[in-house]
């Protein structure tokens, strides 16, 4: 599940930085998907030693690829002798691909990245991953081990964007239940995430499961899901719209850099609630390079590779980690600006997640109308 973040500045007509995402982020009221992982880590030597023999570290992800590449070069600069190649995939390709490949014996990947929640449920029943626990994931909140190998490399937030000319001073709106109750008031227009994209759905899932659904009823009296966060940062930098609600986390990064974009367009977190997205990771059963693999992970969950993922865009949440720049992508940071943990939810990989997405898909289509 990716969810691409594309913005386009109105006063200039220019199309702005790309950014893609996701689906799911967390709060540390969720809890794994099953049992622990058994495998206990290996010595850095030891992976060392092995990576040596193998043949570079293949990896499948649905991220945008100018990302990973970040975090995979923060990477090789610590293991110069492992070549990396890194994908830009959907979801369904991740999976599909690695199925065929793997079924077939030819090269695969070695690490999987994707966020969807049924396909990482249905990966784990047919054993695509290979068990591991990375050095250091015990600086981590609960839900980043899934369980049965599998990992949350980032828990991305939803947030609000606006139109600050369409605001025309106002304050931004801080809770879902204030935008939507400022939708029916009439006071400016609202849009959200479509229900058949896998973060809009991880997104809407989490918020109704901790909060239930009376804002989202009310939200669906007016608001609009024109399609995916590219449609919603177009529209609302169009002045289509000038609040979106549940929008991807990792547009606050052009956002913030762009100044284009900063005088036209402002983010919060919402405070009454922040779903977390989150984006899985794993070593592949199959994998043809798994010392480098491990030698990945470990580098992921250690504080090296959270700066490195924070000044990509994704979220860094390790406990423990404070950002050497001054990154602001971090869970710690998250937490603070809401009032604590209690106000996010990580939408876990699990069955209950994965089965009930037809059951609710229909209630959130009867809420919003559709």
């Amino acid at each position: 599940m990716r969810a691409s973040v594309k913005i386009s500045v109105l006063a200039a007509a220019v199309a702005l930085t790309a950014v893609t995402s996701c689906s799911t982020g967390g709060g540390s009221s969720s809890t794994p998907a099953a049992s622990a992982d058994s495998a206990a880590p290996l010595s850095r030597a030891a992976l060392v030693a092995g990576s040596r023999h193998e043949t570079g570290l293949v990896i499948y992800s649905n991220a945008l690829l100018s990302q990973m590449q970040q975090v995979t070069k923060a990477f090789q600069a610590a293991y110069p002798w492992i070549h990396v190649t890194v994908t830009d995939d959907e979801d369904p390709v991740i999976f599909s691909k690695y199925a065929a490949e793997h079924g077939t014996g030819a090269r695969t990947a070695d690490i999987l990245i994707a966020s969807a929640p049924g396909l990482w449920v249905a990966a784990v029943a047919h054993a695509y991953l290979q068990p591991f626990t990375p050095a250091g994931i015990s600086n981590f909140p609960a839900f980043t081990s899934q369980g049965n190998g599998l990992y949350v490399f980032s828990p991305d937030p939803a947030i609000t964007i606006y139109n600050k000319i369409l605001l025309k001073g106002q304050a931004p709106p801080a809770t879902v239940a204030q935008i939507a109750q400022d939708g029916v008031d009439g006071k400016y227009k609202v849009a959200t995430y479509t229900i058949n994209n896998d973060y809009g759905y991880s997104a809407f899932w989490g918020y109704a499961h901790q909060e239930g659904w009376a804002a989202l009823d009310k939200l669906g009296q007016t608001a609009q899901t024109p399609g995916d966060g590219d449609t919603l940062a177009q529209d609302v930098a169009q002045g289509g719209f000038a609040v979106a609600v549940f929008e991807s986390g990792l547009v606050r990064g052009p956002i913030e850099t762009v100044p284009a974009d900063r005088k036209l367009l402002g983010w919060e977190y919402t405070k009454d609630f922040t779903p977390l997205i989150p984006r899985g990771i794993g070593i592949t059963a199959g994998a043809a390079s798994p010392d480098s693999a491990k030698l990945f992970l470990d580098f992921v969950f250690s504080n090296a590779g959270q700066q490195a993922l924070c000044d990509a865009g994704f979220e860094a949440s390790s406990n423990t980690f404070t950002p050497g720049n001054g990154c602001p992508n971090t869970l710690r940071a998250l937490y603070a600006a809401v009032g604590g943990a209690q106000h996010t939810y990580l939408t876990p990989f699990s069955q209950q997640v994965a089965t009930g997405q037809v059951s609710f898909t229909a209630r959130f289509r009867q809420a919003f109308h559709l």
